[in-house]
């Protein structure tokens, strides 16, 4: 799932590599022509998978990783995206899941200089493995469409709000809504050459056939070039017997290392 995917996730900037570098030889130029658009990629290493508050790798690490292919429709400044994400993960299944790839598309884009930006796409969650256990469908993959709204205020703050919809949410449990919002802020003070943030957002999760609940997070993240360090304070509303008995959305500090390409 994607943590994003809204810390993603609830905002992950990737540095990029363009196929349209400066060229040296009229060659490189015309091979440059066939492939436009850019690449980005991140990897990253977390004390703990968190999906909107609960731990996906009971409450172990994860490698995570990402790839993007992004073009400019040449269209009032919007983009088009596809690209995979991934991660292993652990739901004490017995072992029936042990990897999660996401497969994410859409378009994104800024309203003139207004200072707001859009996303409107899809997300695809799929668990390799983990079709049936004990002669029964487990239902894990599912999809959403994904919508979300940033907001720059000044060179300090920064706005967000995202809203997601399943029609049918992870382990067939209905239809699901989840709501986002959160804010980011980056000091004007010199630490140079490292880069410094402070952000918090608050999410609900609506779900048809099980337990809605509310999540946060309020983290710091330190930069520098292309490697970034959080750390980040996560909690749910959601009681241990919600989860079965389990305590995967606890309150804990979760620290993650990324580097982006």
């Amino acid at each position: 799932m994607l943590d994003k995917k809204l810390l993603l996730a609830a905002s992950l900037g990737l540095a990029t590599v363009a196929f349209t570098a400066a060229p040296v030889f009229a060659e490189e130029q015309e091979d440059e022509d066939l492939i436009p658009g850019e690449i980005t990629g991140s990897v990253a290493l977390t004390s703990d998978y968190s999906f909107r508050g609960i731990s996906q790798t009971d409450k172990g690490p994860a490698l995570q990783g990402s790839l993007e292919y992004a073009i400019d429709t040449g269209i009032a400044g919007t983009t088009a995206y596809a690209g995979f994400w991934g991660s292993n993960v652990d739901f004490n299944d017995g072992d029936e899941a042990n990897l999660e790839i996401d497969v994410l598309f859409g378009l994104r884009g800024s309203i003139g200089d207004t200072g707001l930006g859009w996303n409107l796409g899809g997300a695809y969650y799929s668990y390799p493995g983990a079709n049936k256990a004990n002669g029964e469908h487990l239902n894990y993959d599912y999809w959403e469409i994904v919508t979300g709204l940033t907001y720059e205020v000044n060179d300090i703050v920064a706005l967000s709000g995202s809203y997601f919809y399943a029609p049918d949410f992870f382990g067939a449990t209905g239809k699901a809504h989840y709501f986002n919002g959160g804010v980011t802020v980056t000091p004007p003070i010199d630490i140079k050459p490292f880069g410094l943030s402070f952000y918090g957002n608050v999410g609900r999760q609506l779900i048809e056939d099980a337990q809605d609940y509310t999540d946060w997070t309020i983290g710091a993240a330190l930069s520098y070039k292309f490697l970034k360090f959080t750390l980040a304070y996560v909690d749910t509303d959601i009681t241990q017997a919600d989860l079965g008995g389990n305590r995967l959305a606890n309150g804990r500090v979760i620290a993650t290392l990324s580097a982006t390409f």
